[in-house]
């Protein structure tokens, strides 16, 4: 999840939601979180492409990828 600021509560709500419904109460497994802040401003374009998370978020969706591939 994106965000332009880096203040905790910002997620507070989003992260709450994810761990009650997708993991507890659908059963989904829990792979992790990837909360991505200071990706800019609410009144001018993203900034996103200026930071790591891009980098970042491609990197835990391929450890994931590869995590699932050694169970099999």
């Amino acid at each position: 999840m994106t965000s332009a600021d880096q203040f905790f509560w910002t997620y507070e709500q989003a992260v709450s939601y994810y761990q009650f419904t997708l993991i507890h109460y659908m059963g989904f497994s829990d792979k992790g979180i990837l909360l991505a802040g200071g990706c800019g401003d609410i009144n001018s374009p993203p900034q996103i492409k200026k930071t790591d998370w891009l980098q970042k978020a491609y990197d835990f969706g391929f450890t994931i990828y590869s995590k699932e591939n050694k169970e099999i």
